[in-house]
């Protein structure tokens, strides 16, 4: 409803433009620059309302819509173009390393507004960390945003049993909290417990075949045996709550692509297949 809400918002501010001229505030000229497919010019056209100790519905919109805009630039090839254009023109040392974008003067720029653009070394690329959300939910604690914006901000774990289930755990919480509120996003939390029980299931099974697998043994076979039949009859559970939730005509469109991957993956669980894709360790 929120997403629905900021497009319909958005729109309205696209069509002031057009009937009024060129816009005069910074959200104004955003909405019309990402209207014409400027993403990055529309992220720094809210310079103003992004450094400005002011709060106002303005900087509220402003830090929503600059959450999606860094998103989309961050993970674009421009963003890469931009880099090693500014890279050729400088010449600077540091730019040489896999690392070297984060000291563009754009990444210090966005992350001194408060992007938190960050260097993700195990595919050596950038990420954006939803800092545009994080200052959303600090300044404005009730935003209308806010609950999109909290599934956005659970911390991930890898690669040992604790951290994943501190982000399991805060997915069922999410659940919790925000179940009726017709979020997208409660599906896909419900599809990533269903991934991460899977493939606890998976590694908890096969211990002693993989050194990937040792940070997720609690020292007790027996104990692991267990675990993993527990793990496998959750996956099918939200595998379950995944698919007949988003089986209906409103939400198959978005998720079709997950819906016709979790069918299958549904049925192969029930089977014991395993599965070659990962969402607890990073190798």
């Amino acid at each position: 409803m929120a997403c629905r809400m900021f497009v319909a918002v958005s729109m309205c501010l696209v069509f002031v433009v057009l009937a009024f001229g060129e816009a005069t505030n910074p959200l104004e000229k955003a909405e019309a620059l990402m209207a014409d497919g400027k993403f990055y010019e529309a992220l720094f056209a809210l310079e103003p309302l992004l450094t400005t100790e002011d709060k106002s519905a303005d900087q509220e919109a402003a830090l929503w819509l600059a959450n999606a805009l860094c998103r989309t630039w961050v993970h674009s090839d421009d963003f890469y173009k931009k880099w090693e254009q500014e890279r050729l023109a400088k010449n600077k040392p540091e730019f040489k390393y896999s690392d070297g974008f984060m000291n563009s003067d754009k990444v210090i720029t966005l992350n001194a507004w408060g992007a938190k653009i960050i260097y993700e070394h195990f595919n050596a690329r950038a990420e954006y960390a939803y800092g545009f959300l994080e200052r959303l939910v600090t300044l404005y604690p009730e935003s209308s945003w806010r609950p999109t914006a909290e599934y956005y901000l659970i911390q991930h774990g890898y690669n040992e049993r604790e951290p994943v289930k501190k982000s399991l755990n805060a997915h069922y919480d999410y659940i919790k909290k925000y179940a009726k509120s017709g979020l997208t996003e409660v599906y896909m939390a419900y599809l990533y417990i269903a991934h991460v029980n899977d493939n606890l299931w998976q590694a908890l099974k096969s211990l002693g075949e993989s050194e990937h697998y040792i940070g997720f043994t609690s020292g007790n076979t027996q104990k692991d045996k267990a675990d993993a039949e527990r793990h496998k009859a959750e996956a099918l559970k939200y595998y379950a709550k995944f698919i007949v939730s988003v089986s209906g005509n409103e939400y198959k469109g978005i998720f079709s692509h997950q819906y016709r991957e979790t069918l299958e993956r549904y049925e192969n669980l029930k089977q014991d297949k395993e599965w070659n894709s990962w969402f607890i360790i990073l190798d």
